[in-house]
Parts: C-alpha cells; structure tokens; sequence
C-alpha cells in the first residue's frame, strides 16, 4: 500500500506523463489543459516548499490553494467551453467541485477536515482520469479521422440564416 506521500508523488508524475504526451499527442486543448494542470502542481509543490507547515489560512480555507483552484477553474473553464472536445467539461466540473470545497469550508466551520479535504482532493482524480481518456480519444479520433478542428466555430448565424430571418421580420 502507498504511503501517503508516495502516492503523491506518483500522482505528480502522471501529470508530467499526461503533459508529455499531450505536448507530443495532443493539439492546443490537450496541450493547454495538461499545462494548467501540470501548473497548479508546480505551484503547489513551490508553495509547501516555500513555506512550510506555515501555510496562509484564512478561517480554516488556505488562500494559496484557493487562488491556485481560481486561476485553474478559470483556464480551464475557457477551454472546456471553447474545445471541440467533451472531456474539458469534466475536467472543469471536477475543478468547480475543488474550487467550490473552499467556500464549504468557510460557509460551514464545522465541517469535518476529512469531507473537506476529499472535496478538494478527490476532483484531481477524476481531472486525472479525464485528461488521460481525453488524450486517446483525441489520438484515436486523429488516427482514424485525420485532423479535426480544435475549437468550436463561433454560434454566430451564418449568413443564410442571417439573410432568412431578415425577409421573414
């Protein structure tokens, strides 16, 4: 059985796997997506590093975690509604679970460490998970389809439409 730490730093090393091989494998999506994740692990590490057991808690919530789950929701959140892929969305539900588990922790001060710590932790798991799936989907959709756009054209009306509900007003 793993001990604590050493399953995170397996975990680590899976995100920088996951980041290797989107940065080989992947296009934009995977590539941005496997940064940010990669990324929040890094400032992470350099956080805990930097400070210590003397972490910056604001009534029981660590900001630096907070701000880390912020950023990333935000990036995230502009891939998954952006990507012509399905599975950013699951990665940003996971992180709204993560980045929500700190305004539990303030809304309810009683709330057991264990349920908050699963809410912040777990979501990494499924994020984990989704980005690996993510990625042979994408090489296997690549393989047998050839490229494929990235992004998601704009939800503009094209020019027909356009032209057709003008006559009918």
């Amino acid at each position: 059985m793993l001990t604590w730490g050493a399953r995170a730093y397996l975990q680590y090393g899976v995100y920088l796997l996951l980041f290797l091989v989107a940065w080989r494998r992947g296009d934009a999506p995977e590539r941005i997506l496997a940064g940010i994740m990669l990324g929040m692990v890094v400032v992470d590490r350099i956080y805990h590093l930097g400070r210590g057991s003397d972490l910056l808690v604001y009534y029981g919530v660590d900001v630096v975690h907070l701000a880390i789950d912020m950023s990333s929701l935000l990036g995230i959140g502009y891939v998954a509604l952006h990507a012509n892929r399905v599975y950013p969305l699951w990665i940003g539900g996971a992180q709204i679970i993560a980045f929500s588990s700190h305004f539990y922790r303030l809304g309810i001060v009683d709330v057991h460490t264990t349920a908050y710590q699963v809410m912040a932790i777990i979501p990494s798991y499924v994020q984990l998970l989704a980005m690996a799936l993510g990625l042979v989907f994408h090489a296997r959709r690549r393989k047998t389809r050839g490229s494929y756009p990235s992004w998601r054209k704009s939800f503009a009306p094209s020019s027909e439409s356009g032209a057709r509900s003008l006559h009918a007003a």
